[in-house]
């Protein structure tokens, strides 16, 4: 049960005295009033929306009366009928609310009373003084924080919600004067306490923009924080990596806060309970900061909101608090962005609520639990990423439901058991990390239907099988990482279709076979990065192993190659390092996994040859050698390792190579 509630029901025998008194208590949300009369207990919505056409009440009207679809309200949700006999604390206030919302008025009455209306809401008398004007506004101050859970910051002097209101009872002495009395001014005025909490409670006067130290109203820079009435002006244009333009705090047509992006902009301290005033915020971009404390659950009364990034911070506590992602939280959500963070606890079943959310971002935290079958209720989702975390279980199959999903990051987890079947059907997918866990089973051959497919890391898990061929049809696939599993079976000559791949890598399995000579050739020409050591492969390299124009790094060792290793022709094998001329993008995002994977930028000043630890045998042709010392124009051969060491019961070494950068014996 609210507060208020609990109010009402105290001042209830004294309402009941007579059908004409009328008395308002303040609840627990100060845009609700609860009024008890001798005909029974109703709510009534203070109104937020403003417009041209409203007008404020008299100071002779009166509390309206009931319409008849009021009274149906009323009957429905406070009067026990046959249908309906729910108690107090069961009633749905949110449900009611909305489909009252009943214009503010003032607590008079137009007939006398046996007792004295009592109120906390503004009236329409003696709003002409400084005295009043500050008694208001503190009033109004209180009920804020009753709604929104920080009373007992009120008490300390040296918190931002004080900080907050001794600067604007100040105004109350301005010229013209703050009015605590309009209605149409009401809730403008809140959203301005509101923000100015936040000035305080995030360290405002260290911004890099918008900082207003001393909160000078007059000779402050166009966009700082803290100045004039109009707080729609407040906020500087700023200029983003990329050449991208935003304004820190936007406004609608009525003076209402929808956007605040305070990105990169040095904030530290708690996100206050008041942002829950910002009733018509649609976007809270904070990213790159050091903002501590947790989410307040104030968050949930923000109704609209549709992006909450706080990325790249300190913040701490449950990331899913029931108040906003619960069954009455928020609705419209749409980017959920909070990795790199410390938060922890479950992801909750509710999360299936969240119906039109396309990024859920949760990376690098400490949450707990499993992924639950309800995010299966998330068909709009196109980014799903929750790596580096403690979440534990399996895969539910419902992931096969999201069909939007372009991009899933689970690495670095305690995921076990096998990848479902149905998660393949999500043929939207571009990018699949399912790095470092305990995943085991096989991949299925329906990885070849996910023709969008450019980037799978499954390496360090449990899994087993072969390789599926159907890798084949994957041709936008740029990085495949299948490395330290249990891996059987041979190469996929397939490979060779993959005319986009750039990183390919098999290490650490148990493959056999022989290299297959479609894995080089002039069709992968943005092959730079080919790892295949520490398998059983067997054989001898093949010919063409140099023909690949773009080959950087090329590992075979602790394999059982046989043979010797081929001549170069000229113009083969250079290793030319052009992969690296590369143009890294703007990084206007906020953390580097939003990048190209790290590998695609991975800068190593030398190109790497290992064939050690084999069977093979012979001499190193001298045309590798003159790559080796770069006599040949391009040739940057800076690793080079093979079996020339001697052994050490004396003898030859089993290859001759002069120009080797490290031998094993």
């Amino acid at each position: 049960m609210t507060k208020g509630l609990g109010t009402a029901l105290l001042t209830l025998g004294a309402a009941l005295l007579s059908d004409n008194t009328s008395i308002v208590v303040a609840a627990a949300d100060a845009n609700e009033q609860t009024i008890l009369d001798g005909g029974g207990l109703r709510r009534k919505r203070i109104t937020a929306r403003y417009n041209s056409n409203h007008e404020a009440s008299s100071s002779s009207s009166s509390h309206r009366r009931l319409s008849n679809v009021d009274e149906e309200l009323a009957q429905r949700f406070f009067l026990p009928n046959k249908e309906n006999n729910n108690p107090i604390d069961e009633i749905d206030m949110r449900e009611l609310l909305v489909q009252m919302n009943l214009d503010l008025c003032f607590s008079t009455t137009q007939a006398p009373t046996l007792r004295p209306t009592q109120s906390i809401a503004p009236t329409a008398t003696s709003c002409d003084n400084p005295g009043t004007c500050e008694n208001r506004l503190r009033d109004q101050i209180y009920a804020i924080s009753v709604r929104v859970g920080s009373v007992e910051t009120l008490d300390d002097p040296n918190s931002a919600q004080s900080k907050a209101t001794e600067w604007i009872v100040e105004e109350c002495g301005a010229d013209p004067p703050i009015d605590p009395c309009d209605v149409n001014q009401i809730m403008l005025n809140e959203q301005r306490y509101a923000l100015a909490v936040m000035y305080f409670s995030l360290g405002g006067d260290n911004w890099n923009s918008g900082s207003n130290a001393g909160q000078a109203a007059d000779n402050a820079e166009v966009g700082a924080w803290m100045t004039g009435k109009n707080y729609c002006e407040w906020g500087p244009e700023i200029e983003a990596q990329g050449g991208d333009k935003y304004k820190q705090l936007v406004c609608d047509e009525f003076g209402n806060v929808q956007q605040l992006n305070l990105q990169s902009n040095n904030m530290s301290g708690p996100i206050p309970p008041e942002i829950g005033v910002l009733v018509y915020l649609t976007t809270y971009i904070s990213f790159f900061n050091a903002q501590t404390g947790s989410i307040p659950t104030a968050l949930g009364l923000i109704a609209p909101l549709q992006t909450f990034d706080v990325e790249s911070n300190n913040l701490d506590g449950d990331l899913f608090k029931p108040e906003y992602s619960g069954p009455n939280g928020l609705k419209e959500i749409v980017n959920w962005r909070a990795s790199l963070n410390n938060f922890a606890g479950p992801i909750p079943t509710e999360i299936g609520l969240w119906t039109k959310i396309q990024n859920l971002w949760f990376a690098d935290n400490e949450i707990t639990g499993t992924v639950p079958v309800e995010i299966g209720n998330l068909v709009e989702l196109g980014a799903f990423l929750f790596y580096s975390n403690n979440i534990a279980g399996t895969l539910p199959v419902e992931l096969g439901n999201l069909n939007a999903l372009t991009w899933i990051d689970m690495e670095d987890n305690d995921i076990v058991g096998t990848i479902p079947e149905e998660f393949y059907s999500n043929l939207e997918l571009e990018e699949v990390i399912l790095k470092n866990n305990s995943i085991s089973g096989t991949i299925s051959d329906k990885v070849g239907d996910l023709s969008k497919l450019a980037t799978f890391w499954a390496s360090f898990n449990e899994l087993s099988g072969s390789i599926p061929t159907t890798f084949g049809n994957n041709l936008n696939l740029e990085e495949l990482e299948l490395q330290n599993n249990k891996i059987t079976g041979v190469i996929p000559s397939e490979f060779g279709n993959l005319e986009a791949l750039e990183f390919l890598s098999m290490e650490s399995n148990a493959l056999t076979g022989e290299i297959p000579p479609e894995m080089f050739g002039p069709q992968l020409g943005a092959l730079r990065i080919l790892y295949m050591n520490d398998n059983k492969l067997v054989g001898p390299v093949p010919e063409n192993y140099g023909q690949t124009p773009r080959l950087k790094d090329l590992w075979m060792s602790d394999n059982q190659l046989t043979g010797t290793l081929p001549i170069i022709a000229e113009g083969e094998f250079l290793f030319l390092g052009t992969w690296l001329d590369v143009t890294c993008p703007p990084l206007s995002l906020p953390f580097v996994s939003r990048l190209k994977p790290l590998s695609f930028f991975l800068l190593r000043p030398t190109e790497e040859l290992l064939i050690n630890n084999n069977d093979m045998t012979g001499e190193v042709d001298e045309s590798l050698c003159l790559i080796r010392n770069n006599t040949v124009p391009g040739g940057q051969l800076g690793v080079f390792h093979a079996d020339c060491q001697p052994p050490a019961s004396g003898g030859a070494p089993q290859i001759l190579c002069t120009c080797c950068t490290a031998c094993f014996e």
